[in-house]
C-alpha cells in the first residue's frame, strides 16, 4: 500500500509537468488530425466528423488519457469554421480544451492554395485534490490550493497545399495561461507552444496507390522539441499502412481503413523497447473514426 501511494503521489507530480504545455495533445496520428492544433486546416477537407482517443502508460491506473472531438464545416464563399473539444486527463487532473476555428481559402493559382486561420476559445482545468490518498498533510507545492481555473486562448496558423505537398505552421494559443491565473503552482509556466507539419505524396505505380512520408515538429518552450518522422502506404484509398519515429525514441505503428461512403477507421500503437527509466511510460494507443460528408 505504501508503493502504491507513492507511485500515485509520484504519477500526480509528473502529470503537472505533462500537461504543462498547451495544447499537449501528443497524436500519433496528427497527420490525420490537424485541426486538433492548427485552426487553417478547417474545411481544407471538406465537411468532417472525427473522434479519437488516445492512451498512454498501459496498465497503469488513472494513466494519461486524451480524448479529441472535431467538427469541420464547408467552405462558403472560401471561409470554413470548425469545432474543436480536447480533454486531457491523468490521475486526478483534468484538463479540456473548447474552441472555434475560421479559416479562409486563397487560391494561389495551379492547384495551389493558402489556408489562414484562427482558433478562439476556452480551457479549463480542474484538479480533485481530495481523491489524493497523501502519507502526509504537511503543506505541497505540487499540490494546488485553487482547484479550478478557466482562462482564454487565442491561437492562428496556415496551411499551403498542392496536390501532392502540404506545409504548415500554428500556435494554438499565443495567450500565456500564467497571466490570467491567481495561483501559479496550479498552472505553472506555460508557454506558447509551436507546430510544424509537412508531407508528401508519391504515386507508386499504375494501381493506384502511393507512398505518403511526412515530418512533424512541436517547439515546447521549457520542455523541450519533439519530431515525428513517419509516413504511409495508400493502397487504392482503401487502406494505409505505416509507422513512425518520435525524437523521444518511442516508435509507433498504425493502420487505418477508408470506406467508400466516408467513413474511416484508424488504430495506431506506440512503445519504446528496453526503456531503463520510467517503465510505465512503455506503451499507448490512439483510435479514431473519421466521416467525411
Amino acid at each position: 500500500m505504501k508503493k502504491l501511494r507513492c507511485l500515485t503521489l509520484l504519477v500526480f507530480t509528473f502529470s503537472s509537468i505533462y500537461l504543462s504545455a498547451q495544447v499537449n495533445e501528443n497524436l500519433l496520428m496528427e497527420r490525420f488530425n490537424m485541426n486538433a492544433f492548427n485552426p487553417a486546416y478547417a474545411g481544407s477537407e471538406g465537411r468532417v466528423l472525427s473522434f479519437t482517443t488516445r492512451s498512454t502508460w498501459q496498465g497503469v491506473s488513472d494513466a494519461p488519457r486524451m480524448n479529441y472531438f472535431y467538427y469541420s464545416g464547408n467552405p462558403k464563399k472560401n471561409l470554413s469554421l470548425g469545432v474543436s473539444i480536447i480533454e486531457n486527463k491523468i490521475f486526478i487532473d483534468q484538463r479540456t480544451l473548447y474552441s472555434v476555428d475560421a479559416s479562409y481559402k486563397l487560391t494561389v493559382g495551379g492547384g495551389k492554395s493558402l489556408y489562414l486561420g484562427i482558433k478562439a476559445g476556452i480551457h479549463t482545468k480542474f484538479t480533485d485534490v481530495n481523491a489524493i490518498q497523501r502519507l502526509t498533510n504537511a503543506p505541497n507545492s505540487a499540490i494546488p490550493d485553487i482547484t479550478r481555473e478557466t482562462y482564454p486562448l487565442l491561437g492562428f496558423g496556415f496551411l499551403y497545399k498542392t496536390q501532392k505537398f502540404y506545409a504548415a505552421m500554428s500556435v494554438p494559443n499565443f495567450l500565456n495561461p500564467i497571466k490570467y491565473t491567481d495561483n501559479e503552482s496550479f498552472i505553472g509556466d506555460e508557454k506558447p507552444s509551436t507546430y510544424f507539419i509537412a508531407g508528401y505524396k508519391i504515386d507508386a505505380g499504375p494501381v493506384g496507390s502511393s507512398l505518403n512520408p511526412f515530418i512533424s515538429s512541436k517547439i515546447i518552450p521549457g520542455i523541450g522539441n519533439t519530431t515525428h518522422y513517419g509516413g504511409t502506404f495508400d493502397y487504392k484509398g482503401i487502406i494505409e499502412l505505416g509507422g513512425g519515429y518520435k525524437s523521444t525514441r518511442y516508435m509507433n505503428v498504425m493502420a487505418i481503413v477508408k470506406t467508400k461512403f466516408g467513413l474511416s477507421l484508424a488504430y495506431a500503437y506506440d512503445f519504446r523497447g528496453a526503456a531503463n527509466d520510467v517503465e510505465v511510460q512503455r506503451s499507448g494507443t490512439e483510435i479514431f473514426l473519421k466521416f467525411k460528408f
